[in-house]
């Protein structure tokens, strides 16, 4: 598994991953059943196109939850990954110390780990609330189901960044085009998206070019 340190401008880095998998979700065990049950009920309201507007409060929020669910995963594959990984590659800018890259890195999954954990138990909570507040609701309590995937989420993440920080023996590799991600950054925004996606190319990177921007605010 190969992680990278990408500059987010100055002195600011974020964690990157891609895999070949098509799906990351996690499917063993009860966590994992919990977020494929809820991408099952979530699948109808998922197929309503964007600018279809949804008929009552109810189907709008429910269509919310769905979307914003779809985002939120994409934003923990990296952590999910993490659980099973005995090893992996930390691939850097060339411009930055190793161990300083390192120390980056274990910082922010230490960070990530506190963060899944405090969201873990107030999403559980939300579970609680919800559940019988909308029983009455005919057909699957999406609502309730989504902060128990939520919950079930966050603890699949708190294990990968926990692991991540703590467990994975990690070989590290510089890297010049990440090392130009951070000039890229002071380019003009047609300039900077081309370079980008050339950058992109380099790594075999597909989606680091969108990643990069939107983590940057500069798309």
């Amino acid at each position: 598994m190969h992680v990278f340190l990408v500059p987010r401008g100055g002195i600011r880095h974020e964690v990157y991953c891609e895999s070949m998998e098509p799906d990351h979700t996690p499917r063993g065990g009860v966590a994992g059943r919990w977020l494929h049950r809820f991408q099952q009920l979530a699948a109808p309201h998922r197929a309503q196109r964007r600018d279809e507007r949804p008929v009552g409060w109810l189907s709008r929020v429910r269509v919310g939850l769905v979307r914003g669910m779809a985002e939120w995963v994409a934003e923990q594959r990296l952590l999910w990954h993490l659980r099973h990984q005995d090893a992996a590659v930390l691939v850097y800018p060339e411009d930055l110390d190793a161990d300083r890259a390192m120390s980056i890195v274990r910082d922010t999954l230490q960070g990530d780990a506190d963060h899944h954990r405090f969201w873990m138990v107030i999403d559980g909570f939300a579970v609680l609330v919800f559940g019988p507040l909308f029983f009455f609701v005919p057909g699957p309590n999406l609502i309730s189901w989504y902060f128990a995937a939520k919950t079930t989420g966050h603890w699949l993440a708190f294990q990968g960044a926990r692991r991540g920080s703590t467990g994975v023996v990690w070989s590290l590799s510089p890297s010049a085009p990440l090392a130009a991600v951070r000039h890229a950054l002071t380019l003009p925004p047609v300039e900077r998206r081309l370079r980008l996606r050339a950058i992109s190319g380099e790594l075999g990177l597909e989606a680091l070019a969108t990643f990069v921007e939107r983590t940057t605010g500069t798309s």
